[in-house]
């Protein structure tokens, strides 16, 4: 199925929906309390972009893993399957036409409005199809760039195995996605922490908490080795070794008063001078993958109130 028919009702936008109204109103592995073992896929995949100082949710996403594991039952993974850029997830007419599948995507990181996607695409034929769209080609440290500053706004760099988007407009209109060393969100001490926090995960969804002086980025990360099991972690980086301990309370209570729905959960937290508190939240069968973002949001509405 083209990219453009994607339901604007994707994971993108309900993950929106979800987090802002917490900050506003696997196998026996993954079952280790969650510890992180570096995330250094996922700060790779973070590396693409820049740290802008901006709130904003960001979705990493190995589709390439999620199709792996969710063989024989794809329905289940369907609402963690889904890349979280909006630009992914429209009605409208894409600049693209019918030249992008979203099966040809292996690994994304998005934001709402900015993005990079690695895989395997028809450069040839994209291309085409924004210059017929009204795009323009500029030359720009050695690359092309198609610009359209008369309709969208959209800037998009595309070769066979890397596609780079973003709406800012400017004289550098891929800034967003060209970050410069040492100024990218894999060197910003909250995702870094939130990732050595998620470990191994297919699917990450980070939401800074900018509404709280206690709690700075919320993280919500999806592990799965078949179909048949996947494992959330939820991570809160907060400010301090108190504020750690009132959520991990928080959490605990409420795993105890929600029973069974969050029955073998297991609640840790790091101190030190970054601490951050991780729930992991065993599979629930008879729900599909992700009910932490659609749905069962009283873990996260823990940090709200802290």
């Amino acid at each position: 199925m083209p990219i453009s028919a994607r339901c604007p009702a994707a994971l993108g936008a309900v993950t929106v929906t979800v987090l802002l109204a917490v900050v506003g109103g696997c196998s026996s592995e993954a079952d280790k309390s969650g510890a992180g073992e570096g995330g250094s896929a996922l700060l790779e995949g973070l590396g693409a972009l820049a740290d802008e100082k901006s709130a904003k949710q960001v979705t990493y996403l190995d589709s390439a893993e999620v199709r792996k594991v969710s063989k024989g039952d794809s329905k289940r993974f369907a609402i963690v399957s889904q890349p979280g850029g909006g630009l992914l997830n429209s009605f409208g007419t894409v600049p693209w036409g019918e030249h992008l599948e979203l099966s040809q995507i292996d690994l994304s990181v998005d934001t709402p409005e900015t993005g990079h996607w690695e895989g395997s695409f028809d450069a040839k034929a994209i291309t085409g199809a924004l210059k017929s769209d009204g795009y323009e080609r500029s030359r720009r440290d050695g690359v092309d760039v198609w610009t359209d500053s008369g309709k969208s706004g959209m800037a998009f760099r595309v070769s066979e195995d890397e596609i780079s988007y973003s709406s800012t407009k400017g004289s550098d209109p891929l800034s967003a996605v060209t970050p410069k060393e040492g100024s990218s969100l894999a060197d910003n001490k909250d995702y870094r922490r939130a990732a050595e926090c998620l470990g191994d995960v297919y699917r990450a969804d980070f939401s800074p908490l900018t509404s709280s002086d206690s709690a700075r980025l919320a993280a919500l990360g999806q592990r799965a080795t078949s179909a048949g099991k996947n494992t959330e972690v939820l991570c809160f980086v907060v400010k301090d070794d108190k504020t750690a301990e009132r959520l991990e309370a928080k959490l605990r209570s409420v795993v105890s008063d929600k029973s069974p729905k969050f029955d073998g959960t297991k609640v840790t937290v790091e101190k030190g001078g970054q601490p951050f508190v991780r729930a992991v939240v065993p599979d629930a069968t008879s729900q599909r993958a992700g009910r932490l973002i659609v749905g069962d949001e009283e873990l996260w509405l823990t940090v709200a109130d802290l």
